[in-house]
């Protein structure tokens, strides 16, 4: 290793050095986004007790997060495709890492959903352009490997989010599940210094109405979703979902013939790339059900809470480990082949899970929580790889957005779902839906083998 270093040049060796000082920024900034996403839920509890509010209250500390980043990745992906990728993620890790200390010094609730909101948008900055930025930084000989990384990052921070809070709370306060991210953030801003700049960047004026259109699409929809299942007026809740999609249909008629659009519907021309953002948001529709039904179901089924942690466990550290070795398999393997396998080993296994969940032995779910793992990270990866490479290099940034988009409603979708069929008495049946989404997931990309074989 010495010897090989002594090779290169000094210019060589700076190179390499700021190559990799671009991929630890990437992974630390995607790792806090996606980590903060799932670190405030085991805390609820605590968060709830000490502010005094309810739980409906609280819940909202997760979903303002949620809401903002998602409402605001198309438009800030679409001003990172002008304005640059590099500067949007610094600004992103900025604003994220100022927000994480608001968060954590925050003495009501009012500040604390503020702060969280805020916090969404510097997520929405760093996830907006983050995909793009891989693709920027790795040459595409190897771009399967970089989302392989950077899609294990992601999921380590999923996964890793109650494991992290639940340590964190056994040996201090809930604020310090905020505080974390500013010695990383701020790591994370040192290091982006080294990140590649695009050399092409769109000069067309920003398109503000169909930012404020998108913005709106995406926040009534949402809201509206989660508020079916509150205690709010249903006629609101049917007004605030009329509203969103009488936005998104003004949206569409606007953004589909216009030069600059915010919502890439000119990607949508691309029949690969179509295919690879509806098949995410069908998977993580099964997934973000998955995740939010199966702890109650094990406890249904008379495991306990550490019982049922070790249960989830394996999932997740299973998708995390898969992924980047899937990005590897690419350059040998079709990806739709790929992603085609994991959705089915995902359908297959929740199967199993809907059919017999009150009658399987604990090391059985351990195994089949295996096969759903392995299967999400068999998927993750290569269709994250198939939508990048089919849109424009100058719409990496859009791509970059509709992907993170299909990850978040994809979960915001299937949690609603759970919430819905719990509440409804269909609690036995909601393990279903998802095995319907994940073979919706499989049957799309089925369809993507066809081009590929016609394209050879």
């Amino acid at each position: 290793m010495k010897s090989s270093l002594q090779k290169l040049s000094v210019p060589e060796r700076r190179q390499k050095l700021s190559f990799y000082l671009s991929v630890l920024s990437l992974c630390l900034a995607a790792f806090i986004a996606s980590l903060d996403a799932s670190i405030t839920n085991v805390a609820l509890p605590n968060i709830s007790a000490e502010l005094n509010i309810t739980a409906a209250t609280a819940v909202w500390i997760v979903n303002s997060y949620q809401l903002v980043m998602v409402a605001l990745i198309l438009p800030i992906a679409a001003f990172a495709d002008q304005i640059g990728y590099k500067k949007i993620f610094i600004y992103g890790l900025i604003i994220f890492t100022l927000s994480s200390y608001l968060c954590g010094h925050a003495d009501s609730i009012n500040q604390l959903l503020g702060a969280r909101a805020i916090q969404g948008l510097g997520a929405a900055a760093i996830l907006g352009s983050n995909l793009a930025l891989v693709r920027l930084t790795y040459d595409p000989a190897h771009l399967g490997l970089g989302l392989g990384i950077n899609a294990f990052v992601i999921a380590m921070g999923l996964a890793g989010g109650p494991v992290l809070a639940t340590l964190i709370l056994a040996i201090s306060s809930w604020q310090w599940l905020f505080l974390i991210n500013i010695p990383v953030g701020m790591l994370a801003y040192l290091f982006a210094m080294n990140l590649p700049n695009q050399k092409t960047k769109t000069v067309k004026h920003y398109n503000f109405y169909s930012a404020v259109l998108c913005v709106l699409m995406f926040s009534c929809l949402i809201y509206a979703l989660g508020s079916f299942t509150l205690a709010v007026s249903k006629g609101l809740s049917l007004v605030i979902l009329l509203l969103g999609i009488v936005c998104g249909w003004q949206l569409f008629h606007r953004d589909s013939r216009h030069p600059a659009p915010i919502f890439p519907f000119d990607l949508f021309s691309h029949a690969i790339f179509s295919l690879s953002i509806f098949t995410a948001c069908a998977a993580f529709i099964a997934q973000g059900l998955a995740m939010v039904a199966l702890p109650f179901l094990f406890h249904q089924a008379g495991f306990s809470q550490s019982q049922i942690g070790w249960l989830i466990a394996p999932w997740a550290c299973m998708g995390a480990i898969t992924a980047p070795f899937a990005g590897i398999l690419t350059k040998n393997v079709s990806p739709a082949l790929l992603g085609l396998t994991g959705l089915l080993l995902l359908g297959g296994g929740l199967l199993i899970l809907a059919f017999t969940l009150n009658h399987l032995s604990y090391a059985f779910i351990v195994m089949i929580m295996l096969c759903c793992g392995l299967g999400f990270g068999l998927f993750l990866t290569p269709n994250q790889q198939m939508a990048i490479a089919n849109s424009p290099l100058n719409k990496s940034g859009a791509a970059s957005g509709m992907l993170n988009v299909a990850r978040s409603l994809g979960q915001a979708i299937g949690a609603t779902g759970v919430t819905l069929s719990f509440s409804l008495g269909y609690s036995n049946y909601v393990l279903w839906i998802g095995v319907i989404f994940a073979f919706i997931a499989a049957f799309l990309s089925l369809m993507r083998l066809e081009p590929l074989k016609k394209k050879e």
